[in-house]
């Protein structure tokens, strides 16, 4: 959450270099967590808070419960645990008892002078005599431990930035990931100095010189705390109730510059931005429907009605269409350019790999065989010639409906008249490249598709308004899939279940993280064997990731009576085409593939999706994987191996393994990795939330979003008085990487 900033103020700039204790040494690590002045400080929210401002008497402790404890410190000595090991203890009186505490640092008893009072807090334990210790606790001296009894009485006077009080825990963690994508080590700064600094900014008053760019009569009606009363109540709240309270303004705000962002762009495009009207006339709906071999059921109905409502309007549409998978999404897109070309104009359709644009192709062809409709395929891996003609023929007109891969964004691929844009899968793509399709037109309507389905909170701000379309049920004649979590002992009886559905005709995808095999390690390098033994790699650090190469190999060991093939991106198109082929022609068991075949297959014999290596697939693509099993009405089993060391990675697949509805996997996904990472902010467009929780704060936007639109539809421009530094926020916010423009592409 960007600070608000003012023409002159000294505190907020003021370097924290500078700062009493900091230095440059420290400076550097705060650099680390983007923290160079004191503005930087006061945003740099809390991710927890601890309740030390209670404190239990020494006779009250009890076992696992987390205590605070204000004593005097009567005796301490050193223990030796081990060779060159030692534990510090101490013993700790109130006026109910006493207690030890002990700490696995010798370090720690420089710092615990005798007879001093001070505050601890920390775990409560059981050593193996079975008495209570108060373990590694935090602890601040209040007196020297030579005072008299007025200084020991003292020892429950004021509170401090660590102690006596509600205090901020703060995330020490840098938030980009590696390289390697495994997250830094915290920088090497102490909770308690955080904390300090925080204390000591707010004491002198910087909170107070922060600018409120929120309207008075938005925070009023909202029930909203002023902005520097919610910095300083959510680092040292006065109690837990106004941290809630703190959230919620800081939240607020977040959410409502985002929705600004979204709400001046939707006005721009309807203002400057006028697309192609294409009406729906009974003439053409009847043509669309005798084109399609089957009725459409319900659901797939209302959502080309919803679109083609769009179509009818000067302001493009922009769609977003989600649905479970094999919902009967590609009906609905195909309709709808079916009756962007019966106005003749030109549509297309974006596809993330080459497998599921060629089957588009196929089923476009195979529904509109005879039809004057002409289609057009461009994939990656076209020759030149190929390439020439394709777009000879789509700036002619004569190619009126364009299928293809990132191929279609190439400065060379141009339409004569592209009035709708059709993604499919969309999060595969970035908004770079979404748009790069759309301006490849004249204020084309974009429909974008994803078989992920969205939480609402993520379609609210992605989609400012509402043109959100849901296909909520499955067409008839789809078979129920089994899911199952194996166990590497369950192998032999997984094999018998292989060969039984290829005798029965039917087909079993096996699907692997990579092509090549490799054991990867996490955190150490691999063991030297040493003269005549065979080292072992540890368990914790080394795991083996199977690829499609080797496992071709092993499955056509174990399985020698079955038809055993591998398909990957590697392979050349001829040769994808023909194994895809056979496998629509029954000549193949077991396909051997990567995440290739997570969209874009359609084969009703198939019955069984072994997936290895589980671990390594987010939700969003196991739940794809599944999919592509029961969709001839047959029924299906998902067999998962996979061995999950993190307690994420064994939430994903219990989650995986609990429910096959695409909207509760969504949820759940949504909830395990953040927006963050659920799209990308690079993706979205969206700009970083520091404070706000798009899956906790739902209500929360829903009133954010309605202010900022009422806001835009008042004073569309934001020129009012008072208005000009919000839509400064939102020019800081957004146009970072251009954000604000790709808000239309979602």
């Amino acid at each position: 959450m960007p600070a608000p900033r003012t023409a002159s103020n000294d505190i907020l700039d003021r370097p924290l270099q500078f700062m009493k204790g900091v230095g440059p040494k420290r400076a550097e690590l705060l650099e680390r967590l983007f923290l160079k002045n004191v503005r930087d400080l006061l945003y740099f929210f809390p991710v927890a808070h601890k309740d030390r401002a209670s404190v239990t008497p020494v006779a009250h402790l009890r076992p696992g419960q987390e205590a605070n404890v204000r004593a005097q410190i009567v005796d301490m000595r050193a223990k030796r645990i081990g060779p060159g090991r030692e534990m510090i203890v101490a013993t700790l009186q109130d006026e109910s008892g006493t207690i030890d505490g002990v700490w696995w640092n010798p370090y720690v008893a420089d710092k615990l002078p005798a007879m001093a009072w001070a505050f601890f807090s920390g775990k409560v334990i059981r050593n193996k005599l079975q008495q209570k210790q108060l373990a590694n606790a935090d602890f601040e001296i209040l007196t020297s431990g030579e005072a008299d009894d007025d200084e020991a009485a003292a020892a429950m006077g004021p509170a401090s930035a660590s102690f006596g009080r509600i205090v901020p825990v703060y995330s020490l963690r840098p938030k980009q990931r590696r390289p390697d994508g495994t997250e830094p080590p915290e920088v090497k700064l102490s909770q308690a100095f955080v904390r300090r600094m925080v204390w000591n900014v707010l004491e002198e008053g910087a909170a107070e010189r922060i600018r409120d760019d929120l309207p008075e009569d938005l925070r009023s009606s909202r029930g909203l705390m002023n902005l520097s009363e919610a910095v300083r109540q959510f680092h040292f709240p006065e109690s837990f109730a106004a941290v809630e309270q703190a959230r919620r303004r800081l939240a607020f705000e977040e959410l409502f510059v985002l929705s600004l962002g979204v709400a001046l762009r939707r006005e721009e495009i309807a203002k400057h931005e006028t697309a192609r009207r294409m009406p729906l006339t009974p003439a053409i709906h009847e043509r669309i429907r005798a084109r399609l071999p089957f009725e459409l059921t319900e659901a797939q109905a209302r959502a080309f009605r919803e679109i083609a409502a769009d179509l009818e309007r000067a302001r493009p549409m922009n769609r977003l269409l989600q649905g479970d998978v094999g919902c009967g999404k590609t009906a609905v897109a195909l309709a709808s350019m079916l009756l962007t070309v019966a106005h003749g104009a030109q549509a297309a359709l974006l596809a993330p790999t080459e497998v599921l644009a060629e089957q588009h192709m196929r089923t476009f062809s195979k529904l509109l065989e005879g039809s004057r409709v002409k289609l057009g395929l461009l994939r990656g891996g076209a020759t030149p010639a190929e390439r020439r003609a394709f777009a000879e023929d789509l700036a002619a007109g004569a190619i009126h409906v364009a299928v293809g891969t990132h191929a279609l964004l190439e400065e060379s691929v141009q339409f004569k008249d592209l009035a709708l844009v059709v993604v499919d899968e969309q999060h595969k793509f970035g908004v770079e490249q979404r748009r790069a399709l759309r301006s490849k037109g004249k204020a084309p309507h974009v429909l974008v598709m994803t078989a992920t389905p969205i939480p609402r909170s993520m379609s609210l701000t992605l989609y400012g308004d509402l043109d959100l379309s849901i296909i909520d049920a499955l067409p008839p004649g789809r078979g129920e899939v089994v899911t199952r979590l194996m166990k590497e002992g369950d192998r032999p009886k997984v094999y018998k279940h292989l060969i039984a559905e290829a005798r029965a005709g039917h087909a079993t995808y096996v699907v692997l993280p990579r092509i090549e095999e490799n054991t990867v390690s996490s955190e150490a390098p691999a063991p030297k064997p040493k003269a005549k033994t065979r080292a072992k790699a540890p368990k914790a650090l080394w795991s083996e990731v199977k690829g499609v190469e080797e496992e071709v190999k092993r499955l056509r060991e174990h399985l020698p009576t079955l038809r055993v093939l591998e398909l990957h991106g590697r392979m050349p198109s001829e040769d994808k085409d023909r194994i895809l082929t056979m496998l629509r022609d029954g000549k193949v068991d077991v396909l051997v593939s990567t995440q290739v075949i997570e969209v874009g297959i359609d084969l009703p014999s198939a019955t069984i999706m072994l997936i290895e290596n589980a671990e390594r697939f987010g939700l969003s693509s196991l739940h794809q994987l599944r999919g592509r099993v029961g969709r001839g009405g047959l029924k299906g089993w998902c067999l998962v191996f996979g061995s999950p060391t993190t307690d994420d990675g064994k939430e994903r697949l219990k989650a995986f393994a609990a429910t096959n509805d695409g909207f509760q996997i969504a949820e759940a996904d949504f909830r395990l990795r953040g927006p963050g990472q659920f799209f990308g902010t690079e993706q979205s467009g969206l700009p970083e939330l520091v404070v706000a929780d798009l899956l906790r704060d739902q209500r929360l936007l829903q009133e954010a979003r309605d202010d900022a639109f009422a806001l835009v539809r008042a004073d569309p421009a934001l020129k009012a008085a008072g208005h000009e530094a919000l839509k400064k926020r939102v020019k800081d916010v957004f146009m970072k990487g251009g954000r604000l423009g790709l808000v239309d592409v979602g």
